[in-house]
């Protein structure tokens, strides 16, 4: 199975709620293809969504006082008021929040921020547009939600 982390040297904590993934996306489509897809690979993920790094943070720092963060971040790079980029550093402020696993999706094949991110050793995904290839994506992504 690959690895989410293409870094071997960045180590990711298996903290947070078993089964509780955040999804930041400002397209709502994409938003449900995605929940539909983790759930079609485990049916008992739960799944919280934001619209905005900004919202993203304010949810992960409520969810970091009630001791209930979740086990995976999924984040669009294109979003208005705060990029996934701003989004990603702002949560590497944060020691907590930067220990759990975050994964990049993006339209864009290849770009700059897609080498930021290899170099961060984040995961960098192109947004899948079949079932069949979110599905396994998703398989990978929820080996760290266990």
């Amino acid at each position: 199975m690959t690895q989410l982390v293409d870094n071997p040297n960045k180590v990711f904590m298996k903290n947070g709620v078993p089964g509780k993934i955040l999804l930041v996306d400002d397209d709502l489509d994409d938003l449900e293809f995605y929940g539909e897809s983790l759930r079609s690979a485990n049916s008992s993920i739960m799944i919280e969504e934001e619209h905005s790094g900004v919202k993203a943070l304010e949810y992960l720092r409520k969810a970091k006082k009630k001791n209930a963060l979740p086990c995976l971040i999924i984040l669009d790079i294109n979003m208005p008021m705060m990029n996934g980029k701003e989004t990603f550093n702002e949560i590497q402020k944060d020691r907590e929040l930067a220990a759990i696993p975050l994964v990049i999706f993006s339209t864009a094949a290849s770009t700059p921020e897609e080498e930021y991110f290899k170099s961060q050793g984040i995961k960098y995904f192109k947004k899948p547009h079949s079932c069949k290839e979110m599905e396994k994506i998703a398989i990978q992504l929820l080996s760290h939600c266990s």
